[in-house]
């Protein structure tokens, strides 16, 4: 009878040992909204730079089915295609959000001083590295980790459409959106790492690179921001001074009606050469013609004469036109180079 006691309580003790070990073994993994909404993004959620984030994959939800437990570990299997790079620019504290390694957006902050920039830098690699946020949320470091945690949450389920993001205009501000959702919005604080020194010019930029790199398929460049306001016509001007002078005014273009044939000073016209027709400059006169809507500038010699529409100052060859974004007419400056 002692035996049969003693042999008892050694089950229960052994029963509640692995009982303790297979309760130690089981750990949960942090479920998704069931909606596919981007989750709040935590420090502990920073995606950056040099950050691999930790993956069980061999650890299952307890209750929930097979085919579940597999979608929710492929998911979070999906390698980042989005990180952060925390620098400064311009004396300022920045950080600029890469997308398969291609530079898309910079976040600018407070300007440091000089001798405390690289410090800075520094500072908020080091916070980036240890995913610890900084204590205002404003800081470029946090806002870019916002917008990279929601994109590589849009690429981990595959929502993105390149076809559906697209770039408007509203209230002096270029806002970048996916169907009907805003991803960004550009401003003094929000630019393109590369700026072509023309906003209009940088969000298409900026928006084409994302139609590009978060796309499931490929889409097309956009060449138009939606909803912008054509600039104000300006009557043409003519301004001399110290022997210099330029024009400004509204250009158009001519090109497949007039190709072969001969110009006013007895060259024979191709379109595809940089040249253009004004009333009055002298043959042999090379200029630079600036689009003052894009700021795209190319140089042209002048070979013929016009145009004769009411308003306009100059006549591009097609090349030229295409080189400084003309779809149509647009209002250029004139300066003369030679």
């Amino acid at each position: 009878m002692q035996y049969k006691r003693l042999g008892n309580a050694v089950a229960v003790v052994l029963a509640s040992t692995v009982g303790l070990s297979i309760a130690a073994s089981i750990k949960p993994i942090q479920a998704e909204t069931s909606n596919g909404s981007v989750p709040e993004v935590t420090a502990a959620s920073l995606e950056v730079d040099n950050a691999q984030p930790e993956v069980r994959s061999d650890v299952a939800k307890v209750g929930e089915p097979a085919s579940q437990q597999a979608a929710t570990l492929d998911e979070a299997e999906t390698p980042a295609i989005a990180k952060v790079f925390p620098h400064t620019a311009d004396d300022r504290q920045a950080a600029t959000v890469y997308v398969r390694n291609i530079p898309v957006l910079t976040f600018l902050g407070d300007t440091v001083e000089a001798e405390a920039a690289d410090q800075s830098a520094t500072e908020q690699r080091k916070l980036a590295a240890n995913k610890v946020a900084p204590p205002d949320a404003d800081q470029p470091l946090w806002k870019a980790n916002k917008l990279v945690a929601e994109f590589n949450q849009l690429n981990r389920t595959g929502e993105v459409n390149g076809e559906e993001i697209s770039v408007r205009w509203e209230d002096d501000l270029y806002i970048i959106e996916h169907g009907e959702d805003i991803l960004v919005t550009l401003d003094d604080d929000t630019v393109l790492p590369d700026t072509t020194g023309a906003a209009g010019e940088d969000a298409l930029q900026a928006t084409n690179r994302l139609r590009r790199l978060l796309g499931q398929e490929e889409a097309g460049p956009l060449t138009l921001v939606a909803d912008l306001p054509a600039p104000p016509k300006k009557e043409p001007q003519l301004i001399a001074s110290g022997g210099s002078f330029y024009e400004q005014g509204e250009a158009s273009w001519y090109g497949p009606g007039f190709h072969g044939r001969t110009t006013a000073n007895g060259e024979t016209y191709n379109q595809w050469a940089m040249t253009a027709a004004h009333k009055y400059l002298p043959f042999g006169t090379v200029v630079r013609v600036t689009n003052l809507y894009s700021g795209a500038a190319v140089v042209v010699r002048i070979n013929d004469r016009g145009p004769y529409a009411h308003g306009r100052v100059i006549d591009l060859s097609a090349a030229a036109a295409d080189a400084i974004g003309m779809g149509g007419i647009a209002n250029v400056r004139i300066d003369i180079l030679n």
